[in-house]
C-alpha cells in the first residue's frame, strides 16, 4: 500500500512545482493589474493585454518575476516626458531602487512611487 502512495505523492508534488510567473505593465493612470502565466512570455503578454483593457497609457514593457514572494514597485516620472515603469524584487526597498536606477540611467526626473503590488495576489500593498 505504501508503494502505491509514493508515485501519487510524486505526481502531486510535480504539479505544485510548476512554474508560475507574474507580470505588470504599468500605466500613468496607476490602474494596471498583475497578470500571471506559465512562462515569462505568457505573463508579460497577459499583463500587456490587461493594461490595454484599462488604459491607453501602457508602458509596453512589463516587469516580470517567477518569485511569488516578490513585490512590484510602480513608479512614474514627469521629465523629460511622462513615463512609468515597474520592477520586482524580494522587498519593497529593492524593487523601488531597481526602478529608480532604471529611470536615473535613462535621464528621467520628477519621479514618484505610485504603489507596490504583490506578485502572488496582485493586491496593492
Amino acid at each position: 500500500m505504501l508503494v502505491a502512495l509514493v508515485p501519487l505523492l510524486g505526481a502531486a508534488g510535480s504539479l505544485v512545482a510548476q512554474s508560475r510567473w507574474a507580470a505588470v505593465d504599468p500605466n500613468s493612470d496607476a490602474t494596471s493589474p498583475v497578470a500571471w502565466g506559465a512562462s515569462q512570455d505568457e505573463a508579460r503578454q497577459r499583463a500587456s493585454e490587461a493594461c490595454k483593457r484599462v488604459s491607453a497609457t501602457c508602458a509596453n514593457g512589463p516587469a516580470a518575476t517567477d518569485a511569488m514572494g516578490d513585490v512590484f514597485a510602480i513608479v512614474c516620472c514627469r521629465m523629460p516626458r511622462v513615463g512609468c515603469a515597474a520592477a520586482a524584487a524580494a522587498t519593497k526597498r529593492k524593487a523601488l531602487r531597481a526602478v529608480e536606477r532604471m529611470f536615473d540611467s535613462a535621464g528621467y526626473s520628477h519621479c514618484a512611487l505610485r504603489h507596490y503590488m504583490s506578485a502572488a495576489s496582485g493586491e496593492r500593498q
